[in-house]
């Protein structure tokens, strides 16, 4: 995928070249179609914002904090380098796993704006996935067959064996689209590991497993059942080529 950067005033920018013609500052300030709160398993994340740019459905997600320090502060970060703003952390590794053929939302750009010269603010843009719902707002609604379970153990595999650690892996950050094809979303804090270090994949499946317990709590219809996370772990453990830890943090977890 390639990419460029610039800098316009306090604003440094990322766009994805393969995607748009040309690009302007007021595509961060586009008026939306739709705004949604963030769905999530925490308070205070925020919204994102659905819009439309070149015939292509776009979501513009704004930075917030959350929990209590949130209350206070809810948009502005401490500024340590261009390479550690989290938008820019995001929008890169968005791209490096398009480009490991991972399913994830396209990048589209990322803003990075200096609101001092320690602190910053900032936004990004990917590309909707369209006709598409959370795990969560699915199993409010129905259960899912086993084998979906089992493919979304297998995707989850697919991001563990090139050593994605998702910080965030929950019920509101897995989307199924109407074809049934499953991605990942909200890579804010996220990384690619060191290949000896294994120990996030258990913490990944421990966090996902937690969320969909705490939904099945708030939620009397949420249709999640002890045999769907054992059909997840069927799809995680899967073909031989997964690698031995893999398939024994999927173990433990179901303990």
């Amino acid at each position: 995928m390639r990419y460029t950067q610039y800098k316009s005033r306090n604003q440094y920018v990322l766009f994805n070249q393969n995607v748009l013609s040309a690009f302007c500052d007021s595509i961060f300030e586009t008026t939306a179609s739709h705004v949604a709160h963030i769905c999530s398993d925490a308070q205070g994340r925020g919204t994102v914002e659905f819009f439309e740019h070149e015939g292509r459905e776009l979501v513009l997600k704004r930075y917030h904090r959350g929990g209590l320090v949130g209350r206070f502060v809810s948009k502005t970060y401490l500024f340590s380098g261009l390479k550690k703003a989290r938008m820019w952390q995001e929008f890169e590794l968005l791209a490096q796993m398009r480009d490991l053929g991972l399913p994830v939302p396209r990048p589209i750009a990322a803003r990075c704006i200096k609101t001092s010269p320690l602190t910053y603010q900032g936004d990004v843009i990917v590309e909707r996935i369209c006709n598409a719902r959370t795990l969560a707002e699915l199993l409010c609604q129905e259960a899912l067959p086993e084998k979906t379970w089992e493919a979304i153990g297998l995707v989850i595999r697919r991001f563990h064996q090139h050593h994605v650690d998702h910080a965030d892996l929950n019920a509101c950050n897995i989307l199924l689209n109407a074809p049934g094809q499953i991605y990942l979303i909200d890579f804010d804090k996220s990384h690619i590991r060191a290949a000896h270090d294994h120990g996030w994949c258990q913490s990944n499946l421990s966090r996902l497993r937690r969320s969909l317990q705490k939904w099945k709590k708030q939620q009397p219809a949420f249709h999640f059942e002890s045999r769907h996370w054992q059909a997840l772990e069927r799809g995680y453990q899967g073909a031989q080529s997964l690698p031995a830890h893999a398939s024994r943090t999927a173990q433990a977890v179901s303990r």
